[in-house]
């Protein structure tokens, strides 16, 4: 049977078949015969509530050849493969897509509602001020271990509506080992990574890895260019361990956005948003470590990270363009203790307990841009945040035979101060609280057979820019102002999950079905013509609203031949709603003037009514793929996904018409001998034309003058990547320190 184990409360094993874990049917290669592993945050053991601990839930754990297949620029290109998930791209660069799990979603979009929340080993990635995941940031080059959990995350804090995704970095084993990889393709990409590692005489372990990457981009002025370097070193022990932990990352994107469908149709490599540009800088450090003390075991976490962003952003021509500055600076820390013990020969217990909690400062100047006019930047926001939270927790296992009942709750505490550095007498604090239970049990029905049953609630506060734009009677024109507004409440969602697992040596075959409801979800709202700001490029304010939903059924399949082929299958289908009037912001709402100056040949409501579909949420997602072994050396591989249709942001109401569906194919083939590989992989195979993102907006240069079109991201171009990857040194499959049990 697979072996695969979870810890669900507290350092208490259990067997693959009595356990609530699912692994997704993802590609291949490490699907079969893993050791065990706690599905935990990074360097093991570490302290606080980790991706699917807690209680029966749905869990993938991708290894470190799945993420590699496809030379992944970010973490959204990794994790395409997994049932429930699909990827959009509003900002029109690969390093910026979207991720979407079960209708919520995670994304590098300042101002987007963000219900999926991101870790590196074990610490949260979510920025402070609006929640968002810089992913071209993340050290994706250095992960040995992605784990993604879908569904609630009610333990894991805030932001964990629709799941979780954590990843897990590289250590060093054995004598020093160097790996080195360079490849290159379309469009002028480069990239170069470079790891040394090792484990001295005396314990230590230790991986210090750097990366280059750039590319020109296949569409116009759409450059991209990062690089990065990381460090682990620690000493893990069966008693006691610590570990130390940094990276740096700087990234500059060029990102070219939507066109009007009118160019998309002719010219999908234009960009007409040619100067729009976002440079980013992260650094962070942590320390993390345990002790065995008594019966139990301590784990404490802290770490620090600092992160700049500068974006400029170019508008239409008769408004300013938008210039903006954020500093961010985080402390956080978390600490628990866990026991466990048989009570007798058929029943065992588990307890865990712990705080969690972070001090942030947050800084974002906003400045109007008039140097097309002739004149000069002009501040027009200076705000400050010192933000802080605190959360403890409880999680709880009994084990009595094939049934392990499951239960946890985590209390959130938030403050989110706001400081007004123009008018000091604009100052306003939000507060927000909220207790998450979460509750379940899972069955061994029959060898490597399980089913589970889970009941959870987890939250969202509003984030800063959101709470910032929410007074209908102080109206703020975005993108150039933020305000003292009353706070918005909190975004609470409690979700019901059934699902069923079964796995042998060479097959497996998992499900689930869910319901989430959302109370106060956070949309934009249009204001009215009375109230409308001078000056503002988006004429809306933050409301909550009352009610959504998400249902949906996943399913997956995957089979291993005995001569090392490998095949799988994943099918999603998801259905998020609206279950209460709206009226949402959209710019096809824009009435026409009396002289017809601008054309709007849409609806100019976009009010929701309950059944509407929120946007770009597929119905359906089917993914399949299989790599094929040709002797020892040789493989070929392939990867489909068929993404079904979606509505266009902006239409809300479901009014218009939706993006199409569309099918992409990607394939490679690679050569493995000795200590080298040297493989191929092209993306979009069948260079199929499809869009991505879909929203409204005003083009300027329609021919018949300015009117209201639809404006569609365009899907990649077909890509070819070469790939070259050598080691020396070390043993042949290198590898990672183990997991300390």
């Amino acid at each position: 049977m697979i072996r695969v184990s979870v810890v669900l409360a507290v350092g208490l094993w259990v067997a693959t078949s009595a356990q609530a874990q699912v692994l997704d049917t993802t590609r291949d290669t490490t699907a079969f015969e893993l050791p065990p592993i706690e599905v935990v945050g990074s360097i093991r053991p570490s302290a606080g509530p980790q991706v699917g601990s807690g209680v029966p839930a749905r869990v993938t754990t991708l290894g470190a050849e799945d993420v590699d297949v496809y030379e992944p620029r970010v973490l959204s290109d990794a994790v395409r493969q997994i049932a429930g998930f699909s990827t959009y791209d509003d900002l029109g660069s690969p390093y910026k897509l979207n991720i979407s799990s079960r209708g919520f979603y995670s994304s590098p979009v300042v101002g987007l509602p963000q219900g999926v929340a991101v870790f590196l080993d074990g610490v949260r990635m979510n920025e402070p001020e609006a929640s968002q995941v810089n992913f071209d940031l993340l050290p994706t080059d250095h992960v040995r271990r992605v784990e993604v959990l879908s569904g609630n995350g009610s333990l894991l804090g805030r932001n964990a509506l629709g799941g979780a995704v954590n990843l897990v970095t590289a250590r060093g084993t054995g004598p020093t080992r160097v790996n080195l990889e360079a490849s290159g393709g379309s469009f002028g990409a480069a990239r170069g990574e470079a790891n040394v590692s090792g484990l001295t005489p005396g314990g230590f372990d230790w991986y210090v890895g750097g990366n280059y990457n750039r590319e020109d981009g296949w569409r116009d002025v759409t450059s991209a260019e990062e690089y990065s370097g990381f460090l682990n070193v620690g000493k893990l022990g069966q008693v006691s361990g610590i570990a130390f932990q940094g990276f740096y990352a700087n990234s500059r994107v060029e990102p070219a956005g939507s066109l009007p469908e009118t160019i998309f149709a002719s010219s999908p490599d234009s960009n007409l948003s040619a100067n729009d540009y976002e440079d980013l800088w992260g650094f962070q450090g942590s320390v993390q470590g345990y002790r065995q003390i008594g019966a139990g075991r301590a784990s404490a976490t802290v770490y620090a990270r600092r992160h700049r962003a500068e974006r400029f952003n170019v508008n239409q021509p008769g408004d300013p363009d938008v210039f903006g500055i954020s500093f961010n600076t985080s402390v956080g820390y978390t600490a628990d203790y866990r026991w466990s013990t048989l009570l007798n020969d058929n029943l065992a217990l588990s307890l865990r307990g712990g705080l969690d909690g972070s001090v942030t400062r947050v800084r974002i100047d906003i400045l109007a841009d008039s140097v097309k006019f002739g004149g000069s930047r002009s501040l027009t926001t200076q705000v400050r945040s010192p933000l802080w939270d605190i959360a403890p927790y409880v999680l709880s296992d009994l084990t009595t035979g094939p049934v392990t009942f499951s239960a946890g709750a985590r209390y959130d505490y938030v403050r989110i101060p706001f400081e007004n550095l123009i008018d000091p007498t604009a100052d306003t604090v939000g507060s927000y609280s909220r207790l998450n239970p979460r509750v379940g049990v899972s069955v061994a029905v029959a060898p490597g057979a399980s089913v589970f049953a889970s009941w959870g609630q987890s939250f969202r506060s509003p984030a800063v820019i959101e709470n910032a734009c929410a007074d209908p009677e102080s109206p703020c024109p975005l993108p150039f102002a933020l305000g003292d507004d009353p706070p918005l409440d909190p975004v609470k969602a409690s979700t019901v999950e059934a699902g069923f697992r079964y796995a042998t040596s060479s097959f497996a075959l998992d499900g689930s079905v869910y319901r989430t409801g959302v109370r106060n979800d956070i949309f934009l709202t249009p204001y009215g013509d009375e109230d409308e700001p001078s000056g503002s490029t988006i004429d809306g304010f933050f409301v909550n609203l009352d009610r959504t939903r998400r249902v949906g059924v996943e399913l997956g399949a995957a089979y291993r031949f005995p001569a090392g082929h490998s095949a799988y299958l994943n099918y999603a289908f998801t259905r998020a709603t609206f279950q209460s009037e709206a009226e949402i912001f959209s710019i096809r709402s824009f009435e026409e003037g009396e002289d017809g100056e601008i054309v709007n040949p849409f609806p100019t409501e976009n009010a929701v009514a309950p059944g509407d579909r929120l946007p770009l949420v597929p119905d359906h997602l089917l993914k399949g793929g299989a790599t094929v072994r040709i002797g020892r050396f040789v493989y070929v591989g392939a990867d489909a996904r068929y993404t079904g249709k979606q509505w266009l942001r902006g239409d809300e109401a479901n009014e218009t018409s939706p993006l199409d569906d569309y099918i992409v194919a990607d394939a490679r083939v690679g050569v493995e001998f000795d200590r080298w590989e040297i493989s191929g992989a092209v993306t979009n195979l069948f260079q199929n034309r499809y869009a991505v993102f879909g929203t409204f907006n005003i083009n300027q240069g329609n021919p018949d003058g300015p009117a209201v079109e639809r404006f569609l991201t365009p899907g990649h171009e077909r890509m070819f990547r070469l790939i070259v990857r050598t080691s020396f040194g070390g043993s042949r499959e290198g590898g990672a320190v183990e997991d300390v049990d």
